[in-house]
C-alpha cells in the first residue's frame, strides 16, 4: 500500500438514511463541504447548501438534484449574521424544517502571529468561530419547533496542537471545540446534539497537501500510511447526525488517521523511508 492509496475496507458499505430530512451545510463548494452535501443528497436528504460563489453553488445544486434530490442555494460571507439568518430562512421557505446543520465553512491562511494585521486575526477568529455561532443560534428556533436536531461543527486537528504559520486557524478551531461543548449542554433540552469533527491533513483539490511529494511526506506521520479524502470525513459526519449517534453530544471526534507519535523519530523504526 503507498501513502496515496485508500485500501478497499473489511468492514462493509456504510449506510445512513435521511430520507425526509433537511440538512444546511456551509463551505459546500470547498472539496469537504462538496463531499458532505453529496454523502447527504445520497442518504435522501434535501439541502441548503451555502457558499461565497454562486457559479460554484448551482454547480452543487446540480449535483443535488442529480440524485434526486431538492436543494437551494445561498451564497454569502459566513462571517456576517445576516447570512446565517437568510440560510435558516431559505430552509424554513423551501421545506419548512432543519433537521442537520453543518458548519463546515471557514477559511485558513498561513502568517506568522507577529505579522498577522488586527483585521486577519479578526477575520479568522469570524470565518471558522463566529460564523458558526451565529448560524447554530439562527437555527435553534427551528431545532425547537419541530422537536430537535443535530449540529455537526467542522473544527480542525490544529486545535489540539501548535501549528506554526496558523495560529490564528488553530486558536479559532480550539475555541470552535470549546463552544460545541457548552451548546451542547445549553441546547440539550431542546433535544438538539452538538458535536465538532476534527479533520486532520486531508487532500483536496485546493489543499497545501495536493502535490504529490508533499502528500506522500505528510502521510508518513499518520498511522494509516495516506491523508484523508473528503469522503472519510463526510462518511463520520453523516455518522455524527445519525441515530447511531443518538447518545452522543458535546463531543470532539478526530479524523486523522491515527494518533501522533512521541517523537518524529519513532516513525523511522516502524515504516521504512
Amino acid at each position: 500500500m503507498t501513502a496515496m492509496t485508500q485500501p478497499a475496507s473489511p468492514f462493509g458499505d456504510v449506510r445512513f438514511d435521511f430520507r425526509d430530512r433537511v440538512a444546511i451545510v456551509t463551505g459546500a463548494t470547498g472539496g469537504i463541504g462538496g463531499a458532505i452535501a453529496g454523502r447527504f443528497a445520497a442518504a435522501g436528504a434535501s439541502l441548503v447548501v451555502h457558499g461565497r460563489r454562486e457559479d460554484a453553488l448551482d454547480d452543487v445544486v446540480e449535483r443535488v438534484r442529480a440524485q434526486g434530490r431538492d436543494a437551494v442555494a445561498v451564497a454569502g460571507n459566513i462571517r456576517d449574521p445576516e447570512t446565517a439568518a437568510e440560510i435558516v430562512a431559505a430552509a424554513e421557505q423551501r421545506f419548512g424544517r432543519v433537521d442537520v446543520l453543518v458548519n463546515n465553512a471557514g477559511g485558513n491562511f498561513g502568517a506568522r502571529l507577529d505579522e498577522l494585521s488586527v483585521n486577519a486575526w479578526n477575520a479568522m477568529l469570524e470565518a471558522n468561530l463566529s460564523g458558526a455561532f451565529h448560524l447554530a443560534k439562527a437555527a435553534l428556533p427551528t431545532f425547537r419547533r419541530r422537536g430537535g436536531g443535530s449540529v455537526v461543527n467542522i473544527g480542525s486537528a490544529s486545535a489540539g496542537h501548535a501549528h506554526p504559520l496558523r495560529g490564528a486557524y488553530a486558536a479559532a478551531k480550539a475555541g470552535l471545540a470549546s463552544l460545541t461543548r457548552t451548546m451542547a449542554w445549553e441546547w440539550a433540552d431542546a433535544n438538539v446534539r452538538v458535536n465538532c469533527l476534527e479533520p486532520g491533513a486531508v487532500a483536496t483539490a485546493a489543499s497545501r497537501f495536493a502535490a504529490g511529494e508533499v502528500e506522500a511526506r505528510v502521510a508518513r506521520f499518520v498511522a494509516l500510511n495516506r491523508l484523508g479524502t473528503p469522503d472519510d470525513i463526510a462518511s463520520v459526519c453523516l455518522f455524527l447526525c445519525s441515530t447511531g449517534a443518538s447518545y452522543l453530544t458535546g463531543q470532539t471526534v478526530i479524523v486523522n488517521g491515527g494518533p501522533h507519535t512521541a517523537t518524529p523519530a519513532d516513525i523511522d523504526l516502524v515504516r521504512a523511508p
